[in-house]
């Protein structure tokens, strides 16, 4: 056979092959059969699986120390370094007030409201070392600092700041006899506003009888991040508030006498919901961020109505010009002079082993609150100083600082400023 002929004859050949190619390019390999043909099984499907990113780590703050070379306080942040928002300087400061009067253990929380910038975490220990870090555990009792829950559960649900209630006992302890009116004993009466600033537990035991069921106070509580993480960045313990179900045992808690406990950053909290209208922005301790993800923003939440906000902050002014606060504040420093100054005082004991428990909270100044103060101080039988005290240190230790820093630097002789 020729070459011609070879050819001629294997067209036929080629034609169907170059056919066959021209469809298995038209339907690609990869396509499935389709579900239900005679024969085929339908092919499963595969889940699509979520894109993971890590989470960003916590800042170690049981670890920061003082970066000389930043001037700034640091906290081993993951693999990298956390630089911290503390002022070195107030930090220092606090840390001295309660070192001077050997406290066997305090603790003073400063912090901006409008933006819940942290200051200062400062805490003392005098001899026990395993109490340090407490400034973020929820060991203290809340004491009456949880009244600014109880007082904000009472508003909500109606009841007037001017509500006089008649009582009698209940300075230190209460009793399920306590709870019910009557006329021949009950020869005090008072606001509750007045009753928040003088700190009145009978009257906030009657008042959240009469008014609260438990699980409405156990909501309140919530709503203030009890029984739940703190949006922070750090590592804190969330504090408990446990309202029990039976009558006396709500108006108990109601009153501060509860199985309440909380840490001095929560406790600063509280009282920056008030400064800030109702709302809380949540607390933040890192600057900024070496070598890591810098961690994620928390949004700010609305605990309270402004209107609620506006009357517990009436309340905490109560406490310091006529109430429980007023002896301390009565002649403040030069820097506090002044400056009008709200908060709640609280302080309880435990019984074994004895500790004697006090706190304050509050910000300044009232009418337009620029910084928030929580100190709380465990003492024994025998104690040199409480929290109410240590917390005007502190707050004049801030205003001096910002007095300091606004004032003009005096120049060498001859010297021509710059422009």
């Amino acid at each position: 056979m020729t070459p011609a002929r070879s050819l001629a004859a294997l067209a036929p050949a080629l034609a169907g092959a170059l056919a066959l190619a021209s469809v298995a390019r038209a339907e690609p390999a990869s396509a499935p059969p389709a579900a239900g043909a005679a024969g085929v099984p339908a092919a499963p499907a595969i889940p699509l699986l979520p894109v993971i990113h890590p989470a960003p780590p916590e800042p170690a703050l049981s670890q920061m120390r003082l970066d000389p070379s930043l001037g700034r306080f640091v906290a081993p942040y993951g693999t990298g370094k956390a630089i911290l928002t503390i002022d070195p300087r107030l930090q220092a400061r606090l840390e001295r007030t309660l070192a001077a009067f050997a406290v066997p253990w305090g603790a003073t929380v400063l912090l901006e409201p409008a933006t819940g910038r942290v200051i200062a975490l400062a805490e003392h220990a005098e001899s026990d070392r395993r109490l340090r870090g407490g400034v973020l555990r929820a060991q203290p009792p809340a004491a009456s600092i949880f009244k600014i829950v109880t007082a904000a559960a009472l508003l909500e649900r109606g009841v007037d700041p001017q509500e006089r209630v008649c009582f009698h006992g209940g300075r230190h302890r209460l009793g399920p006899g306590l709870l019910e009116d009557d006329p021949r004993r009950d020869g005090s009466c008072m606001t509750l506003e007045r009753a928040f600033g003088f700190s009145a537990n009978v009257v906030f035991a009657k008042l959240a009888d009469r008014t609260l069921a438990p699980a409405e106070l156990r909501a309140e509580a919530d709503r203030f991040f009890f029984n739940a993480s703190l949006p922070f960045e750090g590592a804190v313990e969330p504090s408990r508030a446990d309202v029990p179900d039976d009558r006396f045992g709500m108006a108990n808690t109601a009153a501060g006498f509860g199985e309440v406990r909380m840490s001095p950053l929560h406790a600063a909290l509280l009282a920056a919901v008030v400064a800030n209208g109702g709302v809380l922005a949540p607390p933040r301790v890192v600057e900024a961020v070496e070598g890591e993800l810098e961690p994620a923003p928390h949004e700010p939440a609305r605990i309270v109505d402004e209107e609620i906000a506006a009357r517990l902050a009436v309340m905490m002014r109560t406490t310091v010009t006529e109430g429980t606060g007023r002896r301390v504040f009565r002649r403040p420093p030069p820097s506090l002079r002044g400056v009008a100054v709200a908060g709640k005082t609280g302080s309880l004991f435990d019984r074994s082993p004895f500790r004697d428990w006090s706190w304050f909270v509050g910000y300044a100044p009232a009418d337009a609150p620029q910084i928030v103060v929580a100190t709380v101080v465990m003492n024994g039988p025998r104690w040199r100083v409480r929290a109410p005290w240590v917390a005007r240190e502190a707050l004049a230790a801030w205003f001096a600082d910002r007095v300091a820093a606004a004032e003009p630097v005096a120049l060498p002789a001859g010297a021509v400023a710059g422009r």
